[in-house]
């Protein structure tokens, strides 16, 4: 009796199916970039075996968050998520996609995705979101890629970044642009209600545009309307939009962030109410406390489509510059997690990255730059921005450890990056960004959240970041090591994985994972099949795929 010959055979693995159940020891034989068959160790045969030689055998990573929307056209092997074990990206997210595109309004487009716009990769020449997806498959992809269609750009496209409601006119154009794109192929819609122009959005506008969402089976994402104060009011809007909407609530990267009146328990009371009654309601969150950004970006909403000279002469200008920092202050429209530092006078936890024009203060808190100044940090804070314009960069300590314990703890939430697609080498690392969770979020949480301080099982950790995230977007044969599943897999040594991009709080100078390196202990990862990581070589392969909603023909 013949052997069945396979493609590829991983032997004499521990394997993690993705669903929680505890590991087994066993050979998995994948053919046509598919898993075919799931045997007992030693029992199976392929063209090519690789022995696991007990090492873990897992789905590959499905990254729920992710903003490589731009990023995974200038870099398309993927390089800093793929070498994590992510095998699924999904773009789209925080109100944030590149299309559609209004011609009128490309400008504007151009401007909110700041110079990433300006490569040649980035051609811009697409208009519709069916032709954004066609510019993504045509290039090849190390990962495979699911999309949502960002409300900002609906609102950019209709009406720019107009602070205002949309006329009738307006809001039909927007339900027209999402149809459009659910149609070919999105998984959902995003807002980002702290950015804008999303902030601008009263709730009815998103209600009305999530039944569109709904007609197609699609699901709503958001970066809710606050995380520090107003986020149970945030979190509660959130849901009401679903229940409204009649649709699936995904809540976005929903740690409280410093200033909130209470820890994740609050938040996570009310998803699981809303759940009880029957409403479908999950979260995701990374576990990174910090996020390294542009001073100017923690200003008001209202300063962030200016040239960065205007901002800079109004800072000079007294008064202007009086009433920008009251306005932080009052946080009247809740501006996003970091600008609570300001708000509360949390000086000591924003470390200077870079600075062009002052760099000995690179590395130094904004309260040690004030006591060596001998002026109030909100000044040198602000008298930066004027020094540097749009150069300065900081790393802002924004989340308390314990809330990233809490979440991870609980079973509605899954595990992201709410990074992008990076590498060490060229535009994307010209100068090199601060973004640990993209080079090493899911390493991360093996190290530390399992080896380390077992805050979760490897089994449930491992679900978290694959069967979960992917069935929640709708991709039931990805995730999950079963016969018929895509061959999304990766093997990894849980002993020998190390993040060798995160800094934890309080930080040195100079920064011990910085610039980011690629993590340890992923050895081999392999996309519908194909092997994209041999231990620590990337073999420039493009097998990845652009995935489109399932139920992408149901049109109203």
């Amino acid at each position: 009796m013949m052997l069945p010959t396979f493609d590829l055979v991983l032997a004499n693995g521990r394997v993690v199916d993705g669903c929680g159940n505890p590991w087994f020891r066993g050979d998995i034989g994948i053919r046509g970039g598919r898993i075919v068959e799931i045997a007992p160790p030693g029992t199976l045969h392929g063209q090519e075996q690789i022995n696991a030689d007990g090492r873990f055998i897992a789905p590959g990573f499905v990254d729920i968050h992710t903003h490589s929307d731009l990023s995974i056209l200038v870099n398309r092997r993927a390089e800093s998520a793929v070498r994590q074990g992510v095998t699924t990206q999904v773009i789209g997210n925080c109100g944030m996609s590149p299309a559609p595109v209004s011609e009128d309004r490309l400008d504007e487009m151009r401007h909110d995705w700041g110079r990433i716009s300006d490569t040649p990769e980035v051609t811009w020449q697409w208009r519709t979101f069916a032709q954004y997806l066609g510019t993504l498959q045509e290039g090849g992809l190390a990962i495979n890629v699911a999309a949502l269609v960002g409300h900002g750009a609906l609102r950019i496209a209709a009406m720019g970044f107009d602070e205002r409601e949309p006329t009738v006119a307006e809001l039909a154009r927007m339900e027209d642009l999402l149809a459009e794109a659910m149609g070919a192929g999105a998984f959902g819609m995003s807002t980002g209600l702290v950015y804008p122009p999303g902030c601008f959005a009263r709730t009815d506008e998103i209600i009305a545009l999530c039944r569109v969402v709904s007609r197609y089976g699609g699901l709503y994402a958001s970066h809710i309307r606050g995380e520090r104060e107003s986020i149970l009011e945030a979190v509660a809007e959130a849901i009401q939009i679903g229940r409204e909407a009649r649709l699936p609530v995904q809540i976005s990267h929903n740690a409280p962030k410093y200033g909130a009146p209470c820890d994740a328990t609050a938040n996570l009371r009310l998803v699981e109410e809303a759940r009880e009654n029957g409403q479908d309601v999950t979260v995701d969150n990374d576990v990174h406390t910090d996020l390294g950004v542009l001073l100017v970006e923690a200003l008001p909403q209202t300063l962030q489509e200016r040239p960065i000279t205007e901002i800079v002469n109004l800072l000079r200008d007294g008064d202007a510059r009086r009433q920008i920092q009251e306005e932080i202050v009052r946080d009247l429209r809740p501006a996003f997690g970091p600008a609570g530092l300001l708000k509360h006078g949390q000086w000591g936890r924003i470390t200077i990255m870079h600075a062009t024009t002052n760099r000995d203060v690179v590395g130094k808190t904004m309260a040690a730059i004030a006591r060596e100044r001998g002026q109030d940090p909100f000044d040198v804070y602000l008298d930066l921005i004027v020094e540097n314009g749009d150069t300065v960069d900081a790393i802002f300590d924004y989340i308390d450890e314990e809330n990233i314990r809490i979440l991870l703890r609980h079973p509605a939430v899954m595990i992201c990056s709410d990074g992008e697609v990076l590498a060490p080498y060229g535009f994307l690392n010209d100068p090199p960004p601060y973004s640990p969770c993209s080079y090493g979020e899911f390493p991360g949480v093996l190290e530390r959240y399992v080896r380390e301080e077992p805050v979760l099982t490897l089994e449930e950790a491992i679900r978290k970041m694959t069967s979960f995230p992917a069935q929640r977007i709708g991709l039931m044969d990805r995730g999950v090591l079963r016969p018929g599943a895509r061959a999304d897999v990766v093997l990894f040594d849980l002993e020998r994985v190390r993040d060798r991009a995160t800094n934890l709080y309080p930080h040195t100078y100079p920064f011990e994972n910085y610039p980011h390196q690629y993590p340890e202990g992923i050895d081999y990862v392999f996309v519908n099949g194909t092997m994209v990581v041999d231990g620590e070589r990337h073999t420039g392969a493009l097998p990845g795929q652009v995935l489109r909603h399932p139920h992408r023909n149901d049109w109203p």
